[in-house]
């Protein structure tokens, strides 16, 4: 899968009003939320992975999403707006690397 060429047009442009329209247009409300995790910067780079803070944390890596909407809406053949999200910062350089691996200190505290 990629993004659609009009997004990676867009891209080039940086973190653009361009790129927001055409997010929007071709991935809907997945694209208006995709711009807005990459603007508040909530996507994380780990060694491995990639990990977006939406209402939860959800690993990306590659195209796949741990997010139920990947999952069970799109059932893995479209992009959720965590992978787009994570396509978009990672073009735009604009993630940060977490120097770890990934715990769930949630479950670890238990």
């Amino acid at each position: 899968m990629e993004l659609v060429r009009e997004v990676e047009e867009a891209l080039k442009k940086g973190l653009s009003l361009d790129l927001y329209k055409a997010l929007v247009r071709f991935y809907g409300k997945r694209g208006k939320k995709a711009f807005r995790y990459v603007v508040e910067r909530r996507v994380k780079k780990y060694k491995d992975f990639f990990i977006v803070v939406g209402g939860e944390e959800y690993i990306v890596d590659e195209w796949f999403c741990t997010c139920r909407d990947f999952q069970l809406n799109l059932k893995f053949q479209k992009p959720c707006a965590h992978i787009i999200a994570v396509e978009v910062a990672k073009r735009l350089n604009l993630y940060d690397f977490v120097d770890a691996y990934y715990i769930d200190y949630l479950e670890v505290s238990k």
